[in-house]
């Protein structure tokens, strides 16, 4: 079976056992063929390797899309989501001491791990974008659930749901935790987390929609009469970010907390995510009058030519006081470079909010076969094993890292986290 065809299988109610969906996806997930290898600690996956876990996951996520009558592409996600959601223990297991001394094995942040590695490959397999996304959700949140019931339920379960529809993410959750073989411990701790992040989230009425925010977002854009875009996204990315961090506590705050910007006028800082020849610098030429930072043109400058990696310190001095720059002037300012770590993006995007810009990272989210073939049709490629760097190397941004999010795929088409 191709991968292309698993949504229309998968989203009529067909079986598709784990090794169907691993033999479909394997070409561009070449990680797969590892699960087998993968060991898990006995005391908490006595079932055997990461292969056989997902396996006895992809069934229980059949058996509860059945139960909750799941259809078309939600249940394709959900199935999907099973099949690949501990594919990041691959590259993170190892074995370390626990607090008494004994030899465990751990998998640190498997989930965003996994998140990040089929972001870009998956998009090469022919499944739609939308449900590529919808997946990349779930396996990246799998297995935060408790961590939105510590503290403030009601902050904490509405941000979780800003990142994940919850629906599909609770089902993971009771699938993966059916799929274990627990030797002690609390073996039903999983499938009571789900249940209670399900009890809350439909308390705080953010169980059955598409955005919890949808109430606040309305009464910030009520607040702001007139406003145009920009000061909208202004306003809710801060008020967003500021509410599930507690420092706010109402739409009305907000909208106050932009109230000088609207008055004054703000810059925009446009930071660009991509691997080499995904199309990066065209999103960036894409806004008329904009300011563009390039570190490639920067490095031709100072170096020998684009490539010149010898020269990166002086480059990254000249590039951030270049957006310093703007920004004093309220430039729209885009940072043209991979910037694939979400380090080497917070570093730039903390000069936005420290002139009070209007930040967002703008994705090139291309398929890797077409980026490759970009790259090689270019008078100076870059070699293949810095492109296969780069994409192991990526992380896939995340909601709450800018303003606003947005991935662009080569046909124009966009989706904003």
């Amino acid at each position: 079976m191709r991968a292309a065809d698993l949504p229309a299988h998968l989203g009529a109610g067909e079986r598709l056992p784990f090794p169907v969906i691993h033999a479909a996806l394997r070409p561009f997930v070449p990680l797969l063929d590892r699960l087998g290898d993968t060991p898990q600690d006995a005391q908490w996956h006595a079932e055997g390797n990461v292969a056989v876990h997902s396996a006895l996951v992809v069934a229980h996520a059949h058996a509860l899309a059945d139960e909750a009558g799941l259809t078309g592409e939600d249940r394709a996600a959900l199935i999907l989501a099973a099949a690949l959601h501990d594919t990041g223990k691959a590259l993170t297991t190892r074995t370390e001491a626990d607090e008494a001394g004994v030899t465990r094995l751990r998998s640190p942040r498997h989930a965003r791990r996994g998140r990040d590695h089929l972001s870009y490959r998956l998009l090469d397999s022919g499944l739609p974008p939308r449900l590529i996304l919808t997946v990349l959700r779930l396996v990246a949140a799998h297995h935060s659930l408790h961590r939105a019931l510590d503290g403030n339920l009601d902050r904490g379960v509405p941000a979780l749901a800003r990142r994940v529809p919850l629906g599909p993410l609770v089902l993971l959750a009771r699938a993966d935790a059916r799929g274990r073989v627990v030797l002690s411990g609390d073996a039903r701790r999983g499938e009571d987390t789900a249940d209670l992040l399900e009890l809350a989230a439909r308390e705080l009425g953010v169980w059955e929609t598409g955005d919890p925010y949808a109430a606040f977002r309305a009464e910030v854009r009520a607040l702001l009469p007139g406003a145009f875009p920009e000061l909208h996204a202004l306003a809710l990315g801060r008020g967003l970010r500021d509410w599930e961090a507690g420092v706010i506590h109402t739409p009305h705050e907000a909208a106050a907390r932009v109230q000088d910007a609207a008055r004054r006028g703000f810059a925009r800082l446009t930071v660009l995510c991509g691997p080499s020849g995904s199309g990066k610098s065209t999103l960036g030429r894409a806004d008329p009058g904009t300011q563009a930072v390039s570190l490639d043109a920067l490095r031709a400058r100072l170096g020998r030519d684009h490539t010149d990696q010898t020269v990166n310190g002086r480059v990254m001095q000249a590039a951030r006081e270049a957006v310093r720059a703007g920004l004093r002037c309220g430039a729209h300012v885009v940072w043209d470079a991979t910037s694939l770590r979400r380090d080497q993006r917070s570093q730039v995007l903390a000069l936005g909010e420290a002139y009070g810009a209007l930040t967002r990272i703008h994705v090139a989210w291309t398929p890797p076969a077409v980026f490759t073939a970009r790259n090689a049709a270019r008078p100076s490629p870059v070699p293949p094993a810095v492109l296969a760097a780069q994409l192991n190397a990526l992380e896939f941004p995340d909601v709450t890292e800018a303003h606003t999010v947005t991935l662009f795929a080569p046909d124009g088409e966009s989706w904003t986290l």
